[in-house]
């Protein structure tokens, strides 16, 4: 019988979307610690998916596995990236700590979250009324993307006092000092409440300055001088003052997790930042390619790295204390709105109002306005929403797109989704592996994919499906990357022939032995098997696998993965470019700690990258970032999935979300340095 090919992906999509509903089913049992249901939903999710296949035999099941593994992980990465192996040494852990981040300091990433063109509107949208604009790039192949506004103001008066609950997905590793801090998205929503950077991104999606008053570029941006806002001091007394900044700078600068993202900072020969201090509030920055200041950088995107952690200012008097004891990196101080009182790593923080905060509203106002907020650490996603449904917690967020969907419509909640300059859920590949530096090879993964059967399947069509790493809003952000398209019979003849000369195709995927993750690795080994390759399951607890990566240890093949979201195409450096292993900008390679997770080095790629730090004009820079979007299409790095949609989701009485002030007068957008991280200063509870 032959079928029309609309007809036959309607068929396939129908049984993806049996088989899905039983592998959710199966993992999502009765919740009980994590490895009880580690061990128990791993075997139901396998049984249950063998039977829905047995029942739709004729199917091919290919359409959504490759894509499953990275819809599963993209909320458990930053979990992973938190946790540090127990063998691992404090500065491997800290490098770890990236793997989520989105653009400057590392992997879920590392982060950075910088900016675009003035075209670009915000990047949140809400359940509620809102109004549509539009958003071009210079791309001829792209369409305007509807993006909503954000929250509206409160229409009543601040409350002052109270307590906040909040949820997130992760404990970071390598707590709390910028350099080293492993901070993903639920770090970031915790850090800025008691460690603030020198500046921040407006709704403009420009540079304002925080605790700097401004950020002066010379002409060709190789030289930037940077005013410090007066009378600001650390919680413990300290004054924030030019070598307090300068202090922060070289540690950060010098650290394994953000050395390469500062890399083309002038440097002295002991490594510190060459700075050239005005007086006590007011110093420059130089720009050096790989450190050098005999070969200056024009960087003119650099601004938007001190909005993130590369920018992130702790009391120098602390970092000294911890230089002395480590045991002290678990106190923070810093200038923000609440001081830490206590921290249980994995379970929660509290911080509670600093009396002698810098800031107050528009209004005039003292902040913050909350007495206290407790941060908890909650990794399952679903437990996290049934405990904002209960009443247990006021606000939590979550890239799961089953858990943000299930809120679209709940009228009892507040939802404001981050839905542009997201993070891309994908499949890394460990590129250095013999079979994965054949084009063909990546190519015909790419073709066993039917991404939208695995979307529908899986999230009810929820997320949009990815076909490159740069996600909506982004200056790369292309629908039609050339990725090859879903075409299972040209995988398996792609496949065969390499087979054919090399010999059977074997490749490991490593997964969490959870329910959910383990039943996207057999999602997965089932789909390869279709188009002739050989599967082999690994099973692992998930700090594991970051220090797999980092490390390109030769056990890494493949597995789920979450990141680069952002704004301008240069903070994807750190990720992407092939002799950006270090502050020295050595070549990435296996064995030694690098951000480039995949071990990606495309001579284009790399043009490209460089061509854009030192590009002034935005229209351009997009331009190149869109060529870089279609080198991975062409080349098939990457197996992209789909693009995550953040949920902000909180109880009504939780009030001023979205609406952060700046010390300038605009509003600071979320999902800074993080896609998923909210602003909290200036929250307040309603009644």
């Amino acid at each position: 019988m032959v079928r029309s090919r609309d007809g036959q992906r309607r068929t396939r999509r129908a049984a993806a979307a049996l088989i899905g509903m039983a592998l959710i089913a199966a993992s999502c049992s009765d919740k009980k610690d994590d490895e009880a249901v580690g061990e128990e939903a791993a075997v139901e999710a396998t049984d249950a998916g063998a039977a829905v296949t047995d029942a739709v035999a004729e199917v091919t099941v290919d359409t959504t596995a490759a894509a499953a593994d990275t819809t599963a992980a993209a909320d458990t990465t930053a979990a992973a990236d938190t946790t540090a192996g127990a063998d691992t040494t404090a500065a491997v852990a800290a490098a770890a700590a990236a793997a989520g981040t989105a653009t400057t300091s590392g992997a879920d990433t590392t982060d950075a979250d910088t900016a675009t063109t003035s075209d670009d509107t915000a990047a949140e949208t809400t359940t509620g009324d809102t109004e549509e604009s539009t958003d071009t790039t210079a791309g001829e192949d792209e369409e305007p993307i509807a993006v909503q506004s954000t929250l509206p103001p409160p229409e009543g008066e601040p409350v002052m006092g109270g307590r906040l609950v909040v949820a997130g997905e992760a404990e970071v590793g390598a707590p709390w000092t910028p350099a080293n801090v492993q901070c993903d998205s639920y770090c970031q929503v915790r850090i800025r409440t008691f460690i603030e950077p020198l500046a921040v991104v407006d709704t403009d999606l420009e540079v304002t300055g925080w605790l700097a008053e401004s950020i002066e570029p010379n002409e060709n941006s190789t030289e930037f001088t940077i005013t410090l806002r007066e009378g600001i001091t650390f919680s413990d007394g300290t004054p924030l003052t030019a070598e307090a900044v300068i202090d922060n700078l070289s540690r950060n600068g010098s650290s394994l997790l953000l050395a390469g993202a500062l890399r083309d900072l002038a440097k002295n020969p002991d490594g510190s930042v060459m700075a050239e201090i005005t007086n006590d509030l007011a110093f420059t920055l130089f720009t050096g390619k790989n450190g050098d200041v005999n070969e200056p950088v024009e960087w003119y995107a650099f601004p938007y790295y001190l909005t993130s952690q590369p920018g992130f200012v702790a009391s120098p008097t602390w970092l000294a204390a911890v230089d002395a004891d480590a045991n002290l990196s678990t106190q923070p101080v810093g200038t923000g709105p609440f001081i830490v009182q206590s921290y249980l790593p994995g379970d929660r923080m509290t911080v509670t109002r600093n009396p002698e905060y810098w800031r107050t509203d528009p209004a005039g106002n003292q902040l913050p306005y909350l007495d206290e907020i407790e941060f908890r650490v909650i990794a399952d996603s679903q437990v996290r929403g049934e405990a904002l449904e209960s009443g247990d917690v006021d606000l939590v967020s979550t890239a799961d797109a089953g858990v943000v969907s299930s809120f679209v419509d709940n009228e009892d909640f507040v939802m404001v989704q981050q839905n542009v300059r997201t993070e891309t859920a994908y499949t890394m590949l460990h590129l250095t592996q013999p079979q994965f530096q054949d084009r063909e090879v990546r190519c015909a993964l790419v073709q066993a994919v039917d991404k939208q059967a695995l979307v529908d399947a899986i999230y009810a069509g929820f997320p949009p499906i990815a076909n490159g790493p740069f996600s909506p809003g982004q200056d790369g952000y292309l629908e039609d990357t050339g990725l090859p398209q879903y075409d299972p019979d040209a995988a398996r003849a792609a496949i065969e022939a390499w087979e054919a000369e090399n010999g059977p195709l074997e490749i490991t995927y490593s997964t969490t032995p959870t329910g959910s993750t383990r039943a996207v690795a057999d999602f997965l080994q089932q789909a390869l098997s279709e188009v002739g390759v050989d599967v082999t399951i690994a099973t692992a607890e998930q700090s594991q696998f970051i220090v797999q990566a980092l490390l390109g240890d030769p056990t890494f093949f493949a597995f789920g993965w979450r990141n680069h979201g952002g704004i301008t195409v240069d903070t994807q450096n750190s990720w992407w470019h092939g002799f950006g292993a270090n502050a020295a900008g050595d070549q990435v390679a296996d064995g030694q700690p690098n951000l480039n997770f995949g071990r990606l080095n495309d001579p284009v790629i790399n043009d490209l990258l460089d061509q854009a730090r030192e590009t002034a004009d935005l229209d351009e820079r997009a331009l190149l970032a869109q060529d870089i979007n279609r080198q991975f299409g062409q080349e098939c790095w990457i197996l992209p999935a789909y693009h995550t949609i953040w949920g902000i989701i909180m109880d009504p009485a939780v009030q001023n979300v979205t609406q952060e002030s700046t010390p300038d007068g605009g509003i600071a957008i979320d999902g800074q340095g993080f896609p998923g991280q909210v602003w909290l200063d200036s929250v307040w509870i309603e009644g």
